[in-house]
């Protein structure tokens, strides 16, 4: 009960509303320890650029091991494609081009027991040998083949990897996911003046100056101040694809500059407008913005199903 000097206010709450109001303050509390937990989780988790890197040099040395393995393959191949080659000239009299027995060998002109022309017959070979040996070299024809018609084939899809995001741009935990979201400026969202805005990246956030990397091959378009986005580096991938690394404290390339997967392009900052340091993220396809959550993991969910088929 609260009394002033002339009126009296009562005032009285049920057991009803007791109790939605200590569920709601009690459910708000376990939303923020939930919140705390998974931001210390995730720094503890994630934070370290230099974990990111290994994993990513890894992930690309497996990436080479395979198609080294694939181009050691097809060496072999065409190695033994050669020597079969010699061998039915060796054999065969009716040849381009028989090969000369060695001098002193049983088959070399004027050895012993031999006599002049025993360089030009053929050794004795069991019954069927030779038909053996040309079916063998037309298999091993059409193997060749059927290999140089992989290997054409598999050019483009390898370049085109090799320049589709697919690795996360720094370390850090997802501040701002991709999507309608409220927007941090009260006059100055991403969408225009509004309360809501939509993100058209990722924001990861970290300690400044922690590196970012390229998230696949291709070409430096633009490096410096950019609008609203402050500090940012824009990388040209393909015809189609493009990313876009923003808010950065300093850049570490130039309009022009070729860049592979995982090189470091620049450190993260605020610059722009940035209530604080990350990094904004975002993949562009023909100039419109998508999701970039499923290209983080694309590499090691690529590798991942190399190594099973395999």
């Amino acid at each position: 009960m609260v009394v002033f000097s002339h009126r009296t206010f009562r005032w009285s709450l049920t057991r009803r509303l007791m109790l939605w109001i200590v569920g709601i303050v009690a459910g708000f509390s376990a939303l923020a320890m939930i919140g705390s937990g998974y931001g210390l989780w995730a720094t503890k988790k994630i934070m370290s650029f230099s974990t990111l890197q290994k994993q990513t040099r890894q992930q690309q040395e497996q990436l080479r091991s395979t198609l080294d393995q694939a181009q050691q393959l097809e060496t072999e191949m065409e190695a033994l494609r050669q020597q079969h080659t010699e061998l039915l000239k060796l054999l065969d009299p009716k040849g381009p081009a028989p090969a000369i027995p060695p001098p002193g060998s049983p088959l070399a002109p004027g050895a012993r027991g031999g006599g002049g022309n025993t360089a030009s017959q053929p050794p004795i070979l069991p019954p069927g040998t030779r038909a053996r040996i040309s079916r063998l070299q037309s298999e091993l024809d059409r193997t060749t083949q059927q290999a140089n018609l992989v290997r054409a084939r598999m050019e483009p899809i390898l370049w085109a990897w090799s320049h589709t995001p697919s690795i996360p741009p720094t370390a850090g935990y997802l501040s701002s996911g991709f999507g309608v979201r409220i927007s941090p400026f009260a006059r100055n969202s991403d969408s225009g003046d509004r309360i809501l805005g939509y993100h058209t990246g990722l924001d990861i956030a970290n300690a400044l100056d922690t590196p970012i990397q390229a998230t696949a091959d291709g070409v430096v378009e633009h490096a410096g101040p950019f609008d609203n986005y402050g500090n940012a580096v824009i990388i040209r991938h393909t015809s189609d694809i493009e990313t876009l690394y923003a808010h950065m404290d300093r850049v570490a390339v130039k309009v022009g500059q070729q860049v592979s997967r995982g090189d470091i392009i620049g450190y993260m900052g605020r610059t722009g407008d940035a209530t604080g340091v990350h990094l904004h993220y975002e993949v562009r396809i023909a100039g419109k913005p998508v999701n970039p959550t499923p290209y983080l993991k694309l590499q090691r969910q690529w590798l991942s199903g190399l190594s099973r088929a395999s």
